[in-house]
C-alpha cells in the first residue's frame, strides 16, 4: 500500500507508546522550505456542535508579526449567505472560535478566517442542527470521515470490540491535524507549534483516561486508508483496541491526509 502510516497510544497522558511503522513508510514527509511571507497563513476548521453550540474555529500560523484575526459563522443561504456569529482577537499565531446557538431546523453552516493583512480561508460546510438524531449521529462529518468510521466499526466487530461513536470534540481534534499537515505539507504527531496529539484532545475540551491517534498520508479513499491501518501491527492496535469507545476522523483532500483520534472518557 503506498503512502505514509504512523500510530501512537497514550495512557492517561502518562505514557506515550510509538508504533513502528514499515520501514518504508516510517519517516515523516518532509517540509518544504519557505519564506515568512509563504509560510503565514490562516486555517478555518469545519464547524461543529457542542453542548447546544454551533462552533466555528480559525487559526493563524507560522506567521512573524501580529494581527487582528476574525472568525464568521455563515449559514448558506440563497442570496448573500449571512453571518450568524463573528468575533476577533488580535494575535501572532493563535485561535479564535466564535460560538453560536443552533436551532432544531438543520442548517448548512461553514466557517471564514480571515486577517488584518488580507489571509483568507473557507472550511468545508457542515449540515448541523441540535433538534435530532441525525446531526448527532455524524452530521459534523464529511462522507469519507464518515465511511472510515463505518469501516473501522466494521473491523472491530470481527474481533467482538463494540462500535465507536463519532465524537465532535474528537473529530475537531483529528480535522485540524489534518489541515495542519495538508496546508503546512508535514506529516508527524506533533503539530508545528510542538503539541501533541493528547494535547490537541484536551484543547477540544475532551477529557480522556486512554487515548490513541493513526495518521496517513496518499491514500486515495476511505476504504484505501483502512485498509493501509489494518494491515500495520501498531495501527491496528489502535483499530482493535476494544477499550476505545469514541473515534474522531479528519480527512484533507490534500495528500489525502488523514487522522484517526480515539479515546474512552
Amino acid at each position: 500500500m503506498r503512502g505514509q502510516l504512523k500510530a501512537w497510544a497514550c495512557l492517561g497522558c502518562l505514557l506515550a507508546l510509538s508504533f513502528p511503522a514499515p520501514a518504508a513508510q516510517a519517516s515523516a514527509a518532509p517540509a518544504t522550505v519557505a519564506t515568512a511571507a509563504q509560510a503565514c497563513r490562516v486555517l478555518a476548521a469545519k464547524p461543529v456542535v457542542s453542548s447546544g453550540l454551533v462552533r466555528g474555529t480559525v487559526t493563524r500560523a507560522g506567521c512573524a508579526d501580529e494581527a487582528r484575526l476574525r472568525v464568521r459563522i455563515k449559514v448558506a443561504a440563497s442570496g448573500a449567505d449571512p453571518v450568524v456569529k463573528s468575533g476577533s482577537q488580535v494575535v501572532g499565531n493563535g485561535r479564535v472560535t466564535a460560538k453560536v446557538r443552533c436551532t432544531g431546523t438543520q442548517r448548512r453552516y461553514y466557517v471564514v478566517a480571515l486577517d488584518s493583512q488580507g489571509r483568507v480561508d473557507q472550511s468545508r460546510s457542515a449540515r448541523l442542527s441540535c433538534g435530532g438524531r441525525a446531526a448527532s449521529a455524524g452530521g459534523f462529518a464529511s462522507a469519507p470521515e464518515t465511511a472510515v468510521v463505518r469501516l473501522t466499526n466494521q473491523a472491530r466487530a470481527k474481533s467482538g470490540c463494540r462500535a465507536l461513536v463519532h465524537d465532535p470534540k474528537l473529530h475537531l481534534a483529528a480535522e485540524r491535524h489534518s489541515t495542519d499537515m495538508a496546508v503546512n505539507n508535514y506529516f508527524a504527531h506533533d503539530s508545528r507549534d510542538g503539541r501533541s496529539f493528547d494535547q490537541r484532545i484536551k484543547a477540544t475540551g475532551f477529557a480522556f483516561r486512554l487515548a490513541g491517534e493513526n495518521i496517513a498520508k496518499g491514500q486515495p479513499t476511505a476504504a484505501a486508508v483502512v485498509r493501509a491501518w489494518l494491515d500495520s501491527p501498531g495501527h491496528r492496535a489502535n483499530i482493535m483496541n476494544c477499550s476505545f469507545t469514541r473515534i474522531g476522523v479528519g480527512h484533507h483532500t490534500k495528500g489525502p491526509t488523514w487522522t484517526q483520534d480515539f479515546a474512552t472518557s
